[in-house]
């Protein structure tokens, strides 16, 4: 589900204002309680301390001077057998064993009481908890007040200065989506938030692979239409002359090449569709794939192929090696490095293929007998659609060793041409680390 960050920002630093606020009432009552307490004690203290000064000098113990003194407190005067004698307000105030200094009676609902004696008396006075908090709650809520006022014009301006620090993402998405869809240009660095460069760059970083991935599909819809153009051309103009050729020899000729003519376009097609799933910016998932066995059985798959041809065709893949990788590009690369050499190699020429593993690295040697390769030319023939000058047949389609140059890049391996290590012909070695994961490579 979407949310705004905007709104979100807002309630958490309203929520955590207001937090701060109730965090900061709950100190003020309680350093408030304290020193309503410390200053009602200490009036408490001086005020039995006057009337014992009072009763020195009055020992009659009348009334009129002691209720004088008295506001929100209670005075008592007891005798020491424990008799009430005086009380500022009769029938009101703690009735309890008298103790020297300060004691609470009644819990939070009682008294706070200070207690002394002096000469034949016991003088307390007492002054009650419930008055205590309500002055300390008072005094909370005072403080209080001009923070909750606060919140909501706080509110107001922090959602102005989100919006004010939010705007660089506006103008960003803004600037996006006026663009044109064929415009591929990284967004400008100059005059953004620090806090968004990541961003910028990893959308720039999104732009220039697009750009690319776009530019290689426009290059390979082109060149594929241009190679497609001429079979299928030349299937409509041999089938037109079937419709118009009467003698039988003649049109089992014309429809022989026919048959040969869709064989190598479902071939080019089939070839097209799998550079296409090739895609080096997608790797597919990786496995740990038993090397050897992948080459027992693409050699068990091309046999057939180069007994065609009267080809010698030779495995050397005894020893069991593993590498990581994903299965479609381990096959892809295999395949069209055999079949590529089985195809160009003469009929009773030979092709080898060849396993050998050392402690960081496994090889793969597949040499033929076939016309080789020229060293200047070895750099172009990973292109699309490249055919060398010394093909002896021309029903190549010019992608096997681009799909090969390709899975081996989605593998991490590294593909070089040789000249042939018989003497003759090419020899394409594929390098797979041992170690590392093998994965896509980045882009």
């Amino acid at each position: 589900m979407n949310f705004s960050i905007r709104k979100r920002l807002l309630w958490t630093m309203l929520s955590t204002l207001l937090v701060l606020a109730v965090g900061a009432s709950s100190v003020t009552y309680m350093r408030a309680r304290s020193d309503i307490n410390k200053l009602f004690d200490y009036e408490m203290e001086q005020m039995v301390y006057a009337l014992a000064m009072h009763i020195a000098s009055h020992p009659e113990l009348t009334e009129e001077p002691l209720l004088r003194i008295e506001h929100d407190f209670i005075t008592q005067v007891w005798s020491k057998t424990g008799k009430l004698l005086f009380s500022s307000k009769p029938g009101t105030g703690p009735v309890a064993a008298l103790e020297n200094g300060f004691s609470d009676y009644g819990g939070t609902t009682g008294w706070r009481t200070f207690t002394t004696g002096g000469g034949n008396y016991v003088l307390q006075a007492a002054h009650p908890q419930t008055l205590r908090r309500k002055l300390a709650t008072e005094i909370a809520l005072n403080a209080m007040l001009p923070i909750m006022a606060i919140v909501p014009i706080g509110g107001a301006l922090i959602w102005l200065m989100l919006g004010y620090g939010l705007a660089p993402l506006r103008s960003i998405a803004r600037e996006v989506e006026s663009r044109d869809p064929k415009v591929m240009l990284p967004l400008s660095l100059s005059g953004r938030p620090l806090e968004i460069t990541p961003l910028i760059r990893s959308l720039n970083d999104l732009l220039g692979r697009l750009d690319r991935a776009l530019k290689v599909e426009r290059e390979f819809i082109a060149d594929a239409s241009h190679e497609l153009r001429s079979p299928v051309t030349a299937l409509q103009l041999q089938l037109e002359l079937l419709e118009s050729t009467h003698s039988e020899s003649a049109r089992a000729e014309l429809i022989a090449d026919i048959r040969q003519g869709v064989n190598r376009v479902s071939r080019l097609i089939e070839q097209i569709l799998t550079l296409a799933r090739l895609d080096p910016d997608y790797g597919g998932p990786s496995e740990t794939l038993p090397l050897h066995e992948f080459i027992k059985a693409i050699y068990e798959e091309l046999q057939p192929q180069a007994a065609a041809k009267s080809i010698r065709f030779t495995l050397n893949a005894a020893s069991p090696t593993s590498i990581i990788g994903d299965a479609t590009s381990l096959r892809a690369l295999l395949r069209n490095l055999v079949d590529n050499a089985i195809r160009y190699t003469p009929a009773n020429g030979a092709v080898s293929i060849e396993l050998r593993t050392s402690d960081n690295s496994s090889e793969i040697a597949i040499t033929d007998s076939g016309p080789g390769m020229p060293e200047d030319v070895r750099c172009k023939a990973f292109a699309r659609f490249y055919r060398g000058n010394n093909a002896l047949e021309a029903t190549g389609t010019g992608l096997g060793l681009a799909i090969a140059h390709r899975a081996a890049e989605r593998l991490c391996a590294r593909l070089n041409l040789e000249d042939g290590r018989t003497g003759t012909g090419l020899t394409a070695v594929v390098t797979f680390p041992l170690e590392a994961d093998i994965r896509q490579k980045p882009a």
